[in-house]
């Protein structure tokens, strides 16, 4: 059953790069009806390893909270001998419990900054009807992952097209890798998610290699590797050099900004969200539509 209060709720996990949330939260804040922060109450990486958040990051985020709508989820998320990739899936699933049934689920990384989320909240507040009875009318929406990939001096080197999928939001939150949904039926908006991802310190990328859910999924250190010595003479050289998926990240491009702040603003600029719509042809939505009386 639709809780007409809460149709967009959107799901944080916080770990050791916590300070890239304050800009996330900015994007989403004023167009949300309910934000979780999940943490880990023992301090532990899926890998096993320490971090502390510090505490002035909540108190911080409590001063953002003018319309009171954040709740904190602290628990265990390190299981001894359970791989990072199915404690990254567990820990999604227990914050999916945590944020209760019914609504929107979107789960944002704290590195993610979904520019024009007005424009997806509208969105989806239009499309409530498939919350009555999620079970008959289930659906996932993917949207474009704007992946940042290193950041110098001078600005960004930028994953480019923005064609890489993100998986953002479900009505019915059960997770089978990573935040990837058990439910098959998926549907792509026009919609950018800026992925802070790579563009990080040194020291940050090898906590950030060492310790998230795919950390056993390829050679990191050669990656590293890679990474480390990417500047403006040879970026040209990057081709489908995804990972784990080489077509996803065709090419990288660079785009001049002082910081994050000043990115964000100019790619807004430069990439206005325009009005989404629902992208299945009529006679489609119509079937939906009755699904979701029954």
């Amino acid at each position: 059953m639709t809780d007409s209060k809460n149709i967009i709720k959107v799901g944080y996990l916080l770990s050791y790069d916590y300070k890239f949330i304050f800009n996330s939260i900015k994007q989403i804040y004023d167009f949300s009806d309910q934000i979780f922060i999940c943490y880990d109450q023992d301090g532990k990486t899926w890998a096993g390893n320490d971090f502390e958040i510090p505490e002035i990051v909540f108190s911080e985020i409590q001063k953002l909270d003018h319309q009171k709508k954040i709740v904190f989820y602290a628990d265990t998320f390190y299981v001894k001998g359970v791989s990072t990739i199915d404690l990254d899936t567990r820990q999604r699933n227990m914050l999916a419990k945590k944020m209760g049934s019914g609504g929107w689920h979107l789960q944002i990384d704290s590195d993610e900054y979904p520019v024009g989320f007005d424009k997806l909240a509208h969105f989806l507040r239009k499309q409530k009807y498939l919350l009555r009875n999620p079970t008959k009318t289930p659906v996932n929406f993917f949207v474009n992952f704007v992946t940042l990939f290193k950041q110098t001096e001078e600005g960004f080197f930028v994953v480019a097209p923005f064609t890489e999928s993100c998986f953002l939001i479900t009505n019915t939150p059960e997770y089978v890798n990573a935040r990837f949904p058990k439910n098959n039926y998926t549907l792509h908006l026009d919609f950018n998610n800026i992925h802070q991802s790579w563009a990080r310190s040194p020291e940050e990328i090898l906590q950030k290699i060492n310790n998230w859910g795919h950390n056993n999924d390829f050679d990191t250190q050669e990656f590293y590797k890679r990474w480390y010595e990417l500047n403006q003479e040879n970026y040209t050289e990057f081709k489908n050099f995804h990972p784990l998926s080489p077509s996803d990240w065709k090419e990288l491009i660079f785009v001049p900004s002082k910081n994050i702040d000043e990115f964000i603003i100019n790619f807004e600029k430069n990439h206005h969200q325009n009005y989404i719509t629902m992208p299945l042809k009529l006679k489609k939505r119509i079937k939906l539509y009755l699904k979701s009386l029954g």
